[in-house]
């Protein structure tokens, strides 16, 4: 598959998504980053920034959606913030919540593959959050990407969720058996895209006839080897039982599986 070509699908399916993001979200962003201490970061994250110290630092967000993770960052004292993202629609969202929040943020529309070299050596701290890398099929490259916008002595902070959860259907799915949650329905060693047209409304489940969306089931080894071949050292890894995912929060009763992880690693 050309990668434009997904990516292309992708930002379409995205734009499209966003209406129904904004209707369905049970927090009004326009008006909660109006009061200076809200935030949607979880406390575990806020707890590993604040190890890895914002405090004058430079952030880059790759595949950063609407922004609010990475305002909310800026609020734990960094000094400047980029955020990247491929939809049209939800960088405009972000610019505007940017805007309301005071924050010193600048927002660029753009494949995360391909962003321009004017920006490399240019952060302390590259982030990847919830729903990033799925979406990317060549992480060598995307990580490859990361290690070159960062200065050196740089870090790169990774709060995602666990690849184990490919293994399951989500309700909606002809996988999915009420009966039997944990059923594995996929396997693990996955090298064909996920490709769908039932929307990308995670936030209130709607499903409609949307735009083609492609995205792709990694490995832990896929992961972790194309960090470290792209030059970073690990610094820190946990995984955790709670589904930040907006999909698999069926099975968090279960507490047998891991369903997220949080990676850190420096140049």
């Amino acid at each position: 598959m050309d990668i434009n070509d997904y990516a292309e699908k992708n930002r379409a399916a995205w734009n499209e998504a966003a209406p129904y993001h904004q209707k369905h979200r049970k927090v009004d962003y326009y008006e909660a980053f109006k009061d200076p201490a809200f935030s949607v970061l979880k406390t575990l994250e806020v707890q590993e920034l604040e190890k890895i110290g914002l405090t004058g630092k430079q952030i880059a967000h790759l595949c950063c959606n609407n922004g609010v993770e990475l305002i909310s960052m800026l609020r734990l004292g960094a000094a400047h913030g980029t955020g990247f993202d491929i939809s049209d629609a939800f960088i405009e969202e972000a610019r505007k919540l940017a805007e309301i929040a005071g924050v010193s943020c600048d927002f660029v529309r753009t494949d995360v593959l391909e962003i321009p070299a004017e920006y490399d050596g240019q952060y302390d701290l590259v982030v990847f959050t919830i729903g990033a890398l799925t979406w990317i099929k060549d992480l060598p490259a995307l990580f490859g990407v990361a290690r070159r916008l960062l200065k050196p002595g740089g870090a790169l902070f990774v709060y995602e969720m666990h690849p184990v959860l490919n293994l399951f259907a989500v309700e909606g799915e002809p996988q999915f058996d009420p009966h039997d949650e944990l059923k594995i329905a996929f396997p693990y060693f996955n090298n064909q895209p996920w490709v769908s047209t039932d929307g990308l409304d995670y936030i209130g489940g709607t499903l409609y006839e949307g735009k083609e969306s492609v995205c792709f089931a990694h490995t832990f080894s896929d992961i972790l080897s194309a960090v470290i071949e792209s030059g970073f050292i690990l610094t820190g890894f946990r995984e955790f039982p709670q589904d930040i995912s907006m999909a698999f929060a069926h099975l968090e009763k279960f507490n047998k599986i891991p369903m997220s992880y949080l990676l850190t690693a420096r140049t």
